[in-house]
């Protein structure tokens, strides 16, 4: 099965999202083309201090992403203290080998999730994904994203075309899981949330894929 995916390195329901690909991948079960981008430009290019608003912004959301964690799922998340723009270090993974590039995407994840490293380092982003800067792919993907109706992240366009949005696509990859495992449990999401296009808040509408 082959999935398209785009979500931002500094969301994290897109962190969520890629830590299931990550699953499902070391299982063999899909083929996930990870396209990042870049969900919130406005964001200064040396980041901006998580405190006040942002700070109680970042946690609500890192509660909701702990109670979407399936029976098993461990997923350790913590609020950094710089919200960091991520577009050198989405053209840096554009620009890094495809072969390994699940890999740089895992450890980008985790150096601003876990370790709560600034993803506008340069030096990180050379020592995670390489030199090379891919900014064409990371526009281009972009666009693409952009064209996507109602665009957040994550997003993920299915292999018949259908693109599933938010917590839909969570829930998709979260099925996908237990359909590997062997497990049957209850689809866990009434409503959709999913870092919107400027990031200034949590949306909560419509159904499992916010299709209405």
């Amino acid at each position: 099965m082959h999935l398209v995916i785009y979500g931002d390195f500094n969301c994290p329901f897109s962190a969520l999202a890629s830590s299931r690909v990550e699953r499902l991948e070391g299982a063999g079960v899909v083929n996930v083309e990870w396209r990042a981008v870049e969900h919130a430009p406005d964001i200064p290019r040396s980041g901006e201090p998580v405190r006040g608003d942002l700070a109680d912004e970042l946690d609500r959301e890192l509660e909701q992403v702990h109670e979407l964690l399936s029976a098993g799922e461990d997923l350790v998340l913590r609020r950094p203290r710089l919200r960091s723009n991520t577009g050198v270090a989405v053209a840096t993974y554009a620009g890094s080998d495809p072969r390994v590039r699940s890999a740089v995407r895992v450890e980008l994840f985790r150096r601003y999730w876990v370790d709560g490293q600034d993803l506008g380092d340069d030096r990180l982003l050379v020592e995670v994904g390489g030199a090379r800067r891919a900014t064409l792919t990371s526009v281009q993907w972009r666009r693409e994203w952009l064209d996507l109706d109602r665009p957040v992240v994550p997003m993920m366009r299915l292999p018949d075309g259908y693109v599933s949005r938010g917590l839909g696509a969570l829930a998709r990859l979260a099925q996908l899981l237990d359909a590997t495992s062997g497990r049957s449990l209850p689809r866990p999401f009434d409503g959709v949330a999913a870092c919107d296009a400027d990031r200034e808040h949590v949306s909560n509408q419509g159904d499992i894929d916010e299709d209405s």
